[in-house]
């Protein structure tokens, strides 16, 4: 027992900490419950010195990809193509041991991937993706130690967004018949992008509107649409309207003749819609809500073709003052 009287009317506490081996503790003490009081301190400061005690780390970075998948990735919309990116990015990596992973580590790969002719914005996307795992993990107190990437994004430069004018649109539409015709005349007319348009459900088009749910952004947006094309597309009361028809749209841009920036096929619709939207007079907030951006940096970039956007430039610059100055003078003489 590590507590016992003695004869002498004291209480004895002789204890060894840490089982055999470990550092043995011997006090008297007037009463028996200052002695336990001790014991109790011992113990808890015992447990607390050897939980400081790191255990070796071997996780590989695949090891935490998969924990982060279990315990938060798998909550996310795009989280197929996202474990398929990071499979991949482990595995050009080397799948090294996470607790020896620098910042130096994922700065040489990208040097290689850039000589490669990999895009930076793709790179980017890669920092942030590992990122993110680190984060969580420290979040979910699974990973304690820092944030291994103190990598800075590269500085990617801005893309003009590509959109089909009035003739382009005519005409690629007289390339197009059933289900891509009308998939692609609702992303026209609604800026949705196309795997939304073409997975629409028959509930989800009512008099005269269509609402999108289950969107990237998570938010649904209703957007109104003309008796005309309610009609056009209001084929049954339930079920999906459409079949897959993304290569039928495929063939008729490649008929065409239109030329598409890189990665810009289905999506050209959504920057048409946008882009005619702002030419028109529309309001920059107003586009927001009907594209679901979260934020008004994305739509941002359309302000541009609206036909009042910076028009104060023509008016408040320095020359068109000294002309005034000018006119002044010649008055005053």
């Amino acid at each position: 027992m590590a507590i016992t009287k003695l004869d002498s009317g004291k209480w004895l506490l002789d204890r060894t900490l840490g089982g055999r081996g470990g550092k043995r503790i011997r006090r008297q003490f007037t009463t028996k419950a200052s002695a336990e009081r001790f014991e109790a301190k011992l113990l808890i400061n015992s447990q607390s010195a050897q939980a400081t005690i790191a255990k070796p780390d071997h996780r590989k970075l695949s090891d935490l990809a998969d924990i982060w998948y279990q315990q938060h990735g798998i909550t996310l919309k795009d989280i197929k193509m996202r474990m398929g990116t990071l499979k991949l990015l482990i595995e050009n990596l080397g799948n090294p041991v996470a607790i020896r992973f620098k910042s130096s580590d994922f700065a040489e790969y990208r040097v290689k991937k850039l000589a490669e002719g990999m895009h930076p914005n793709t790179l980017n996307h890669h920092l942030a993706y590992l990122r993110s795992i680190f984060n969580e993990l420290i979040r979910l107190d699974e990973w304690k130690h820092p944030n291994p990437l103190k990598v800075r994004s590269l500085k990617v430069d801005e893309r003009e967004l590509a959109f089909l004018d009035a003739e382009q649109i005519k005409f690629l539409l007289s390339q197009l018949s059933g289900d891509a015709y009308k998939v692609t005349l609702l992303c026209l007319s609604t800026g949705a992008r196309w795997s939304e348009a073409e997975t629409i459900r028959a509930e989800q088009i009512q008099p005269y509107r269509v609402t999108y749910s289950g969107t990237k952004s998570g938010k649904v947006r209703v957007i109104p649409i003309s008796e005309e094309l309610y009609k056009l597309l209001k084929t049954k009361k339930s079920g999906r309207l459409f079949t897959p028809c993304a290569g039928a749209f495929r063939y008729a841009v490649e008929n065409s003749g239109i030329d598409l920036p890189d990665g810009q096929l289905t999506h050209i619709l959504r920057h048409t819609f946008a882009s005619h939207f702002m030419m028109n007079g529309g309001s920059i907030l107003t586009l927001q809500k009907i594209l679901g951006h979260s934020t008004l940096t994305m739509t941002v970039r359309y302000a541009h073709l609206s036909p009042e956007h910076l028009q104060e430039a023509t008016k408040l610059n320095p020359v068109v003052i000294l002309s005034s100055l000018a006119e002044n003078k010649k008055a005053l003489q």
